[in-house]
């Protein structure tokens, strides 16, 4: 069955947001939104995932190897890949976790 997804820009009115939007058993999204000069540390995740940027500029750095997303850009990372996250202008994108 069809399910439409909204989200809101949250930034209006806070520093960050991060919110699952759909979960299912194959796969869950999570939208985040961050300002400018935010930083996520290195980190995994224990599923594949695809990086959607709706908006703004982000770089993530995946394994020494450094990618500037800007909007309509993806980028898939297997299970367990370590990866940070640096903001370089307001920035909206969706991560899709792949479960087996």
């Amino acid at each position: 069955m069809a399910k439409l997804i909204h989200t809101e820009n949250e930034l209006a009115g806070k520093e960050k947001s991060l919110k699952k939007v759909f979960g299912h058993d194959k796969s869950n999204i999570v939208n985040i939104q961050l300002k400018t000069g935010e930083v996520i540390p290195e980190h995994d995740s224990k599923d594949p995932i695809f990086i959607i940027v709706r908006k703004g500029e982000v770089k993530f750095d995946c394994s020494g190897e450094e990618y500037i997303l800007t909007s309509s850009d993806i980028l898939f990372m297997e299970a367990k890949e370590k990866h940070s996250v640096e903001v370089v202008t307001d920035t909206d994108f969706l991560v899709v976790f792949l479960r087996g």
